[in-house]
């Protein structure tokens, strides 16, 4: 065992973490929400060769939520404080930016993964940093590469577990186990001496590696050590180290004009007088508890008591063993003098009291119900016998309980992208270099008083649904064109957007063949009777132009006398 003295400040920073976690039972906690989650609900039970039933009404209910809030398509949105064109243009170039760093982060699957864990656990972290040292090699490669990486709430340290903003803690440590070459390299790397490398040895996992023993991890020839990421805030930046138990093997770096913890979270529901939140798994394990058990008796006694038994009398049987095998043959001594049944009796099964039945159901049904996760609310009726309006108002209706997670879900997507913004602040001290090849200076970047919006549209089938009916009855009722009904479909949309907007194109295409046709034969423009405009514009082509020339153009067989005169010139389209 190391002596106190021997351990970096950090390192004894990290084990007050560890001791306030195991007083608040977090690494416990955490396990076992987790493993209620998955199904794993008898974990540690020595049952024998007995494999005991589990109705796992934890994970329906979760999942709901989940997609509730994590299925809404996500995009941020720039745009400055002030009315500045040239901010505002930028601004929109940084949209686009990010829209693209969205993308290559993966960060779709990524939120997917933040808000199950929040659910599970509580709260979940997202830690973003830029894979380019902040040195002179920023000067030559002025295009961001953003990274992120999933942090569980078990690996994040804080200097202050009663503070939940992040932003008022004094320090954050991100704990992570690492192959011992790996932070060998990375010592050496960075100058560390040769004596202090050797110092860099295996350690055990402990509770704090969540379902992992030193048996799981993969057997290297050097294995595998806690690392620790250590940041804390100064006055005009970031500091950030890397250390061991007892070597700092990156030494102490600064990021000036970092000045926001490249670390967001999303808390599933607030916690009185704590950093850490409440997630949906820990209130609801004392009942799932209850129903595991009440199902297990009822399997029990139906295998017990359920079933006919039979009573022999084991000196008439000659082959007692027999009783159970289809068609058998089975010999008897005195038969003659003895009825079979005086030999052989079956006792009826005894009957079982539907109360253990009803308490599990109950005890299901009402669970689910107090979650707002009920078989109506979650969308478990019959779309055919209802129409999408309905089902989306009803589940609307139901979903109205996780407007407090919607709302954490949304400050965590916008902590991220000011997270971003700042990096691209901090880093890109020669200007920021866009995919597209635009370069936007430092001081440009640093004197936006920027505001960030997030744009959010829910994708589920229904409400996919009720958008595609709001436009099929604006086109109906001739309130907007065909050509605007296809550009206004969603991408996801049911309607093949995509053939219809083929047939347009292959349309335009015929229109503007048939004009350069007409122009080739040398009609002349404002001809009367040739159907040209007086611009040498067409008409509308199998479609009758309201009165005045304003409003919709409708389909119409209808055609003019000047559009007779030119069937044979253009197609019909």
């Amino acid at each position: 065992m190391m002596q106190e003295k021997e351990c970096t400040d950090i390192w004894r920073k990290y084990q007050a973490g560890k001791d306030h976690h195991n007083k608040a039972n977090m690494y416990t906690l955490t396990e076992k929400c987790h493993r209620f989650y998955e199904g794993d609900q008898w974990h540690g039970l020595q049952s024998g060769d007995e494999e005991l039933p589990v109705l796992n009404f934890i994970k329906p209910i979760c999942r709901y939520k989940i997609a509730m809030v994590a299925m809404n398509d996500t995009a941020i949105i720039f745009s400055p404080m002030d009315d500045d064109p040239q901010k505002a243009e930028i601004c929109d170039a940084l949209t686009e930016f990010a829209a693209a760093q969205w993308e290559k982060g993966k960060l779709d699957s990524k939120k997917w993964a933040v808000v199950k864990n929040a659910c599970i656990t509580g709260d979940h972290y997202l830690y973003c940093f830029d894979d380019r040292k902040p040195s002179n090699s920023v000067v030559t490669d002025m295009t961001p590469r953003l990274k992120m990486r999933l942090i569980d709430k078990t690996s994040l340290y804080l200097a202050n577990e009663q503070e939940p903003n992040l932003e008022e803690q004094e320090w954050i440590i991100i704990a992570e186990r690492v192959p011992v070459d790996s932070v060998r390299k990375q010592a050496k790397k960075n100058g560390i001496n040769e004596a202090d490398i050797r110092m860099i040895v295996s350690d055990e996992a402990d509770e704090t590696q969540l379902g992992v023993t030193s048996a799981d991890e993969v057997q290297t020839d050097n294995g595998k050590c806690t690392s620790l990421l250590f940041m804390r805030k100064t006055t005009d930046g970031m500091e950030f180290c890397r250390s061991t138990e007892t070597v700092i093997y990156r030494p102490m770096e600064k990021i000036n004009g970092l000045d926001v913890y490249p670390v967001c979270g999303m808390r599933w529901e607030e916690k009185m007088g704590s950093a850490r939140g409440v997630g949906v798994v820990e209130r609801l394990i004392p009942n799932q508890i209850e129903v595991n058990r009440t199902l297990a008796r009822r399997a029990i006694c139906v295998k017990r008591y359920s079933f006919p038994t039979v009573v022999y009398d084991q000196d008439k049987l000659l082959a007692p063993e027999k009783l159970g095998v289809v068609g058998a043959s089975i010999g008897v001594k005195n038969l003659n003098a003895n009825p079979v049944g005086s030999f052989v009796q079956y006792l009826s099964p005894a009957p079982i009291s539907g109360d253990a039945a009803n308490l599990q159901a109950e005890l299901v049904g009402t669970s689910r119900e107090l979650e707002g996760a009920s078989e109506s609310a979650t969308g478990q009726v019959d779309p055919t016998k209802t129409s999408g309006e309905a089902i989306k108002a009803a589940r609307d209706q139901s979903a109205m309980n996780l407007n407090e997670q919607s709302a954490a879900y949304k400050q965590f997507v916008e902590d991220l992208a000011m997270i971003w913004y700042k990096l691209w602040v901090a880093y890109s001290v020669q200007g920021l270099k866009l995919d597209n090849g635009v370069l936007i200076s430092n001081a440009d970047l640093q004197n936006l008083d920027i505001d960030i919006k997030i744009d959010i549209s829910p994708i589920d089938p229904y409400s996919v649904l009720s958008r595609e009916l709001s436009l099929e009855n604006a086109l109906a009722q001739q309130h907007i064109t065909f050509e605007e009904y296809v550009e206004a479909l969603d991408d996801n949309s049911g309607v093949p957007k995509d053939k219809f907007r083929a047939i347009l194109d292959r349309r335009a295409q015929a229109q503007q063949e048939a004009a350069q046709a007409m122009l080739a034969v040398g009609v002349p423009n404002g001809m009367p009777g040739t159907g040209m405009g007086a611009q040498g514009e067409l008409p509308f082509m199998g479609k009758r132009r309201p009165p005045g020339g304003q409003g919709v153009a409708t389909a119409s067989p209808v055609m003019t006398a000047g559009e007779g005169m030119m069937q044979n010139a253009m197609p019909i389209v």
